[in-house]
């Protein structure tokens, strides 16, 4: 019976905020497991504690060599991504509230006519 190493349940949270794959990120956390192994001992609070803390370090730096891999447009385009992605939440808010004004608009006209 194989086992599947454990990984954290941040890493895909992670690994989208750093702009990296999942697969790199899983590559950053069994480093950092390896080097937490060196100064804890395994298993322990403080092991995980520098295992995650060494994570966050790894996934910041790679962040940054895949920002100067690509000419400085990386971060350019994930601005862009994140303007429109709330702009699409604004349009929702606001289709959301309309829906909510005519329905409301709707039940006082029907009460009106009733009453």
């Amino acid at each position: 019976m194989s086992r599947t190493p454990k990984t954290p349940k941040l890493l895909p949270w992670l690994a989208k905020k750093a702009g990296i794959s999942e697969h790199r990120a899983t590559t950053l956390w069994f480093a950092s497991e390896r080097w937490a192994e060196r100064r804890a001992a395994p298993g322990s609070s403080a092991y995980y504690k520098l295992a995650v803390d060494r994570l966050l370090e790894l996934a910041a730096a790679e962040s940054l060599r895949e920002d100067a891999a690509s000419f400085g447009w990386r971060p350019w385009a994930r601005a862009q991504a994140r303007f429109w992605a709330v702009s699409m939440q604004v349009a929702q808010e606001a289709s959301a509230l309309m829906a909510r004004g005519w329905r409301s608009r709707g039940s006082a006209t029907r009460q009106h006519q009733l009453g």
